[in-house]
C-alpha cells in the first residue's frame, strides 16, 4: 500500500515459508481458544456489548508495556484481577505465539526498515532507562500486544489513537472462517477491502487510518494478534525520559519540551520520512545489516 508520494505505508504479507509456520498458526489458534475458555469460565473477562466497546464484542487480553493514566514513566499494563494476569502470562509463554509475534516484528522491519530502526533506538532507550521492564517477547520490537480471543473478533471501524500517530501496528488473524466471504480488513479512508486469511500479517499505521473487519458467519470462529507501541513512550523518551508535566515545572524544562515537540507539520513530516519508497527501499534495508 503506497501513498501518492510513493511511500510504502502498509501491506499484507503471507507468513514465513520456513518449516513449521502452519503448525505455529494452528497452535496459536489453540492457545487463544484455551485463553478465551479460561477467561469466560473464571469471569476474568466477559463479552462486552457492541455499544460499550468501540472495537467490537470479543474477549481482548492486552499485555505489555505502555504509558498513560497518569503514569510517571512507562510500565506494564496492570490488571487488578489476578486471573487476568495469569492468562496473559500463559499466552506469553506459548512458543508458537512467540513465533507469530516475532514474524510480525520481522515483517515490520522488512516493510519499513528506517521506521524499525527508529523504534529500535527509542524502545532501546526506554529499556536502558528502566531495566526492570520485561518485554513480551525477545524477538519483537513491539512493546505491547492485544490477544483478541473471539469468539468472533470482528472489529468495528476505529482508530488506535493511543498508538504512535505515524507508526505501524501488526495484525494477524487466526481461527476458522471463510476469508473469501468475511473477516476482510477494511481500510476505510483508503477505500480498500482486503481478503485477510488466517496466518497472514498486516502492517498498517493504525492510529492514522480508520480500519475494521467485515462480519463472518455465525458458526465461524475468528481471533487475532495485534502488536503496537504507545505514542506516549516515544514522547517520554523525547523528553529525556521525563513526563511533560515534570518539564513544565522549570523554565529550562519548558524550553526542552518545546524543542522536543517541534511543530506539528515538522513532526508529521519526520514520521512520514521514516517510510521507504519503492525506489529507496532496497537501500534502506542496509540500515538493518
Amino acid at each position: 500500500i503506497t501513498d501518492k508520494e510513493g511511500r510504502m505505508i502498509g501491506g499484507l504479507f503471507e507468513g514465513p515459508k520456513s518449516p513449521g509456520w502452519p503448525e505455529a498458526v494452528a497452535e496459536g489458534t489453540r492457545c487463544l481458544h484455551a485463553a478465551r475458555a479460561v477467561a469466560l469460565e473464571t469471569g476474568a473477562y466477559g463479552l462486552p456489548p457492541f455499544k460499550d466497546e468501540r472495537r467490537g464484542a470479543f474477549v481482548a487480553i492486552p499485555v505489555g508495556n505502555s504509558t498513560g493514566g497518569g503514569q510517571q514513566r512507562p510500565g506494564p499494563l496492570f490488571h487488578h484481577v489476578k486471573a487476568r494476569r495469569v492468562i496473559g502470562k500463559s499466552i506469553l509463554k506459548n512458543v508458537a505465539m512467540r513465533r507469530l509475534c516475532g514474524a510480525q516484528s520481522a515483517t515490520f522491519a522488512f516493510l519499513a526498515p528506517k521506521m524499525f530502526n527508529h523504534y529500535t533506538r527509542v524502545i532501546g532507550a526506554m529499556y536502558d532507562n528502566q531495566p526492570e521492564l520485561v518485554a513480551n517477547f525477545d524477538n519483537s520490537i513491539f512493546t505491547a500486544a492485544s490477544f483478541n480471543c473471539g469468539p468472533q473478533t470482528v472489529s468495528l471501524d476505529h482508530f488506535d489513537h493511543n498508538n504512535l500517530s505515524y507508526g505501524p501496528c501488526a495484525l494477524t488473524p487466526l481461527g476458522r472462517y471463510d476469508y473469501k466471504r468475511g473477516g476482510h480488513l477494511i481500510l476505510f479512508d483508503l477505500k480498500l477491502v482486503i481478503e485477510f486469511p488466517p496466518g497472514t500479517i498486516a502492517i498498517i499505521p493504525s492510529a492514522a487510518i480508520r480500519h475494521g473487519n467485515t462480519p463472518i458467519a455465525p458458526d465461524e470462529d475468528r481471533m487475532s494478534v495485534a502488536q503496537y507501541c504507545a505514542g506516549g513512550i516515544f514522547r517520554w523518551v523525547a523528553y529525556g525520559c521525563k513526563t511533560g508535566t515534570s518539564l513544565d515545572a522549570t523554565k529550562a524544562g519548558k524550553a526542552q519540551k518545546l524543542r522536543a515537540n517541534g511543530g506539528y507539520e515538522e513532526r508529521w513530516a519526520e514520521g512520514l520520512g521514516l517510510y521507504s519508497t519503492a525506489d529507496s527501499w532496497a537501500n534502506d534495508l542496509n540500515i538493518l545489516m
